[in-house]
């Protein structure tokens, strides 16, 4: 556990509210939540999470001490998610079938958990141009478990000659960054071509890309390695 953490921990205690606590203390996540992401940790002003929330601004030291507290409140949601997708993935796993099929799995797995939280992945995209000690912990919680379980599968796909890049990490890298990309521009993206370009469609032409690269994988590197050869 990170020093962060534990000093949230430390100072509000283990335990959660429930009954109408629980509630007023959900509706600070969510607002901060928001607040986090589409402002970063120093400019969300704690009067304006509460007034999302619909209580007063005391409520936040109330249920969560100070400012600092209530992102890792924030971060601690976030991650409880993400592990409990993770561990729903084992269709990602050898056993489950061809590298192709696992591939498409795995994108699709991808852009479900992140549209199912659109939110949480804005607050992830925004704290990465933070640096600093909360960045620190956000990548220990979050990214580094989320790259454990896929980057097994990408070097797998490179190993097999179907991408055409030596770093499974930059690959998790660019197919994460798109994603992430257009669930957090979808609205934008919509409102630019009509509302002909939502989400879902965004997801079927990526889809598409992918199923189309992974039909001619082969040709594609016998046609690179020529090419190569004739350097």
């Amino acid at each position: 556990m990170s020093d962060l953490a534990e000093h949230a921990r430390s100072a509000r205690g283990r335990g959660r509210p429930r009954g109408p606590d629980a509630k007023y203390r959900a509706r600070l996540l969510d607002a901060a939540l928001d607040a986090f992401g589409a402002q970063g940790f120093e400019a969300a002003g704690l009067r304006a999470i509460a007034a999302g929330a619909g209580c007063d601004v005391s409520m936040v030291a109330h249920y969560f001490g100070s400012k600092a507290e209530l992102w890792v409140a924030v971060v601690d949601r976030i991650e409880a998610q993400v592990r409990a997708d993770l561990a729903a993935l084992d269709m990602l796993a050898p056993a489950a079938g061809p590298i192709e099929c696992r591939i498409v799995a795995a994108v699709e797995a991808m852009f479900v958990h992140a549209a199912r939280q659109p939110q949480a992945m804005r607050f992830v995209m925004r704290q990465l141009t933070e640096p600093g000690e909360r960045l620190d912990e956000l990548v220990a919680r979050v990214v580094e478990p989320v790259h454990a379980v896929f980057l097994p599968l990408w070097q797998e796909a490179i190993d097999a000659g179907i991408f055409r890049m030596r770093s499974a990490l930059a690959l998790q890298t660019f197919v994460f960054g798109a994603i992430s990309y257009a669930v957090a521009a979808a609205p934008v993206l919509a409102r630019m071509s009509g509302g002909e370009m939502d989400l879902a469609r965004l997801q079927r032409e990526f889809m598409d890309g992918l199923f189309a690269r992974l039909a001619r994988g082969g040709a594609d590197a016998d046609a690179s390695d020529a090419a190569e050869e004739r350097r």
